[in-house]
């Protein structure tokens, strides 16, 4: 809760109450989580296509949460460190069939401790994690100064000039092609 115009951030952490029966307060976000959120889209960008947003307008913070819970398996990695991140556990380490049976063998399983140990963060509670980021006073703030930046009309004129400067790639080349940019050479004589 910020009190407007003062600057003063009376921000109280949103808490995962109850996951095997420990509560997990969520931390501040910034622009690093930013960064790995949109590190995340990037690798699932198709996705986003699947879910037709045509404008920021469209993206809202529990649509961010309901994309992301959709495309866990494209990226699972980064979201199961990014999740971690968020409640202050160990990320652990990916499944690997090398890992699994060096563990095995040793008896020590590698991800004891961490949320990939359902001991510690049984299925069922990154969805919570993931429902609760949307409640978060920094996403909600984000998506506020978004959407109040989208509609700012010298971004509009921005965005309209990179629109007219930016062309279509054609879908059926790989690499450079005659007319890429940086391409000096001259297109090639066929018979």
């Amino acid at each position: 809760m910020s009190v407007k115009g003062s600057g003063v951030s009376l921000w109280e952490a949103p808490v995962l109450k109850d996951v095997a029966g420990k509560d997990y307060p969520l931390r501040r976000l910034g622009l690093l989580d930013i960064e790995r959120l949109a590190g995340i889209t990037r690798m699932v960008s198709r996705g986003m296509d699947m879910m037709k947003f045509s404008s920021v307008d469209d993206l809202t913070p529990a649509a961010m949460v309901g994309f992301l819970i959709d495309f866990i398996p494209h990226a699972m990695d980064d979201m199961v460190r990014f999740m971690a991140s968020m409640i202050g556990l160990k990320p652990g380490k990916p499944f690997d069939d090398d890992a699994d049976k060096k563990a095995k063998k040793s008896g020590a399983d590698p991800n004891e401790g961490t949320i990939r140990d359902p001991s510690v963060f049984p299925l069922g509670s990154e969805v919570r994690l993931l429902e609760l980021l949307a409640e978060h006073e920094d996403v909600l703030n984000f998506f506020s100064v978004s959407k109040e930046l989208a509609s700012n009309s010298l971004v509009k004129k921005l965005k309209d000039r990179w629109g007219a400067l930016s062309t279509e790639s054609s879908t059926d080349t790989d690499g450079q092609t005659n007319t890429s940019q940086g391409d000096d050479s001259q297109p090639e004589e066929t018979d």
